[in-house]
């Protein structure tokens, strides 16, 4: 109904700029919804916007919109009327809203893509976690926003593409090998304390069992320290690189690509280019914005907007995490990419504004660069938040919650806040089967609907459009406009990089159901009220399936 009043209004614009011999009287329309039913379906402050241009009141301007609007008017509104200071208010014929199911039936599981993103590249990277230890909730919110995200790019018309960078260089995969093989040296009776900042979850003594089992005491004979230890670290991040994949696959989490900073980066290319790290070195000493200072090598960001310059080369020769991440993040727009997404924890808010500076630096468009900060989630039970894993050692895994509630709770919840909202995950409502719980009671509705139609077959009723005019109940008319709201909810989810809206939406759409099922009976003695009935819920559980497909939760057939 939006798009009608848009076009509708615009036509009345077009043709005012005509009969006064305006040359620039183009508006983009934006139509709004009122709170408040008395005031119409629909309102826009169009009159406000252009009354400048016309040099009139804005109320006399929404007189002559309203005179201009095109024929079509008749056949979509019951009345139009002006409020306030110039807005038009539009009170919409029902059958001209019923008639809008049409779409939904017609695009059926297409119903809420676009082609807003016109096949834009977009990279989505998320997770990103070191390969030293299982994924704890943390992790899991973020990757479960960061697909959310995806999904709802693609459908929006982006070409999108989600990629895991697997963070395999650095202090804390040198700590994974020296933790691994202080255990595998255990096994043979020499017991050593960990290093302080060690992994000390049982995970660690079980790769250097499977290690002693292939491997024998063969890293204590034949390897030095230094080589067995970088064989523990190697072994230890192919067992726990498996171990994340399988995690998010249960969660329903797939990455199109996985990148390898210890490959990709720090490995020298074919040829003699040398390493990713080298070359962007040299690119930003070539456009002079390294600085020599005490034996190490420092980014001037404060030239480019940051607060504080930041060291790259540290005075031991050794790279800082930055510069990796500056390779990284100019060899994603090397790859082709028209807007890359970060989604961060918000630890690394600091962070954003130096990659940008950075960006700037190598005259790169920082517009292109879009970061969603998560905040922490808090595990709950009984009010009390939950205690570390064992197997863990130090957090409670993600792998324990799936476990105990399920991927499509653990997936909704943690879509339910904002973002940057900090969440309280609460696993004695999690695992409740009552309208309390918000993905049940989505998945319910949907289950319900099945169920009507199961009766309907019974009952020897088939759905139909024939009619549709016999729906003029309130309940059904508000059930209609919040199924045709669907495709403007995806958009403004990809719009603003926030999939929790799909989710608030869905909690609605599902209340309304509701509402109108203890209010309206589907399916009775009216042969042709319950055909159209059942074709306004068939087009309910068509939009339930659909959103809930955007947040890979399951659309079950009976509950």
């Amino acid at each position: 109904m939006k798009d009608d009043i848009q076009k509708v209004v615009s036509q009345a614009v077009e043709s005012i700029g005509k009969n006064l011999d305006l040359q620039d009287l183009s508006v983009n329309v934006e139509v709004g919804m009122p709170k408040k039913k008395e005031f119409g379906d629909f309102s826009v402050n169009t009159a406000m916007v252009i009354a400048n241009k016309i040099g009139k009141k804005p109320r006399e301007v929404a007189e002559l919109i309203i005179e201009n609007l095109p024929k079509e008017k008749d056949d979509l509104f019951n009345k139009i009327e002006i409020a306030g200071a110039g807005f038009i208010n539009f009170y919409v014929k029902e059958e001209a809203i019923v008639n809008k199911l049409a779409e939904i039936e017609s695009k059926g599981a297409d119903y809420g893509r676009g082609n807003m993103g016109q096949g834009e590249k977009v990279l989505v990277e998320f997770v990103s976690a070191n390969p030293t230890g299982f994924l704890h909730m943390g992790h899991s919110r973020n990757a479960v926003v960061g697909d959310t995200l995806g999904r709802i790019l693609d459908a929006s018309g982006y070409d999108t593409v989600k990629e895991f960078y697997i963070n395999d260089a650095g202090r804390q995969m040198n700590l994974l090998g020296e933790s691994i093989f202080i255990r595998y040296k255990e096994l043979f009776g020499d017991k050593q304390e960990l290093p302080e900042d060690g992994y000390k979850g049982e995970y660690v003594a079980d790769i250097a069992s499977q290690i002693k089992s292939e491997k024998g005491d063969s890293l204590l004979k034949d390897y030095s320290k230094e080589e067995s230890t970088e064989y523990c670290k190697e072994y230890g991040k192919g067992i726990l690189l498996e171990e994340i994949k399988k995690d998010l696959a249960d969660i329903n989490v797939h990455f199109d690509e996985w990148y390898s900073e210890k490959y990709n980066i720090h490995s020298s290319n074919n040829g003699s280019d040398g390493s990713k790290l080298d070359q962007i070195k040299e690119l930003l000493n070539s456009k002079g914005v390294l600085e020599e200072r005490e034996g190490a090598l420092w980014f001037k960001a404060t030239e480019f907007g940051d607060t504080q310059d930041w060291v790259l080369i540290k005075s031991d020769g050794s790279p800082t995490y930055f510069l990796a991440d500056i390779a990284y993040h100019f060899d994603k727009y090397e790859r082709g990419f028209e807007s890359v997404v970060n989604v961060w924890g918000s630890d690394h808010h600091g962070h954003v504004s130096r990659l940008k500076a950075a960006l700037r630096s190598l005259g790169l468009d920082e517009s292109r660069f879009n970061v969603v900060l998560i905040q922490f989630v808090r595990l709950m039970r009984e009010g009390k938040e939950v205690a570390m894993s064992k197997r863990a050692g130090s957090y409670v895994t993600m792998r324990d919650v799936v476990e105990e509630v399920g991927s499509d709770v653990m997936r909704f919840f943690l879509l339910m806040r904002s973002s940057e909202s900090h969440l309280d995950f609460d696993l004695d409502l999690a695992k409740k089967e009552s309208s309390e719980n918000p993905v049940y009671y989505i998945q319910y509705a949907y289950a319900r609907i099945g169920s009507i139609f199961r009766k309907a077959q019974e009952e020897g009723v088939v759905q139909s459009n024939e009619n549709l005019a016999l729906l003029r109940a309130p309940e059904e008319i508000d059930l209609v406009k919040k199924l045709l709201l669907f495709p403007e909810v995806v958009e403004d989810s990809a719009k603003s990089l926030a999939p929790h809206k799909v989710a608030y939406y869905l909690q609605e759409l599902a209340a309304q159901f509701h509402v109108y099922y203890n209010k309206c009976r589907v399916v009775d003695d009216d042969k042709q009220m319950s055909a159209a009935r059942l074709y306004l819920i068939q087009c309910a559980q068509t939009v339930l399936g659909n959103g809930l497909n955007l947040l890979g939760v399951s659309a079950p057939e009976r509950m």
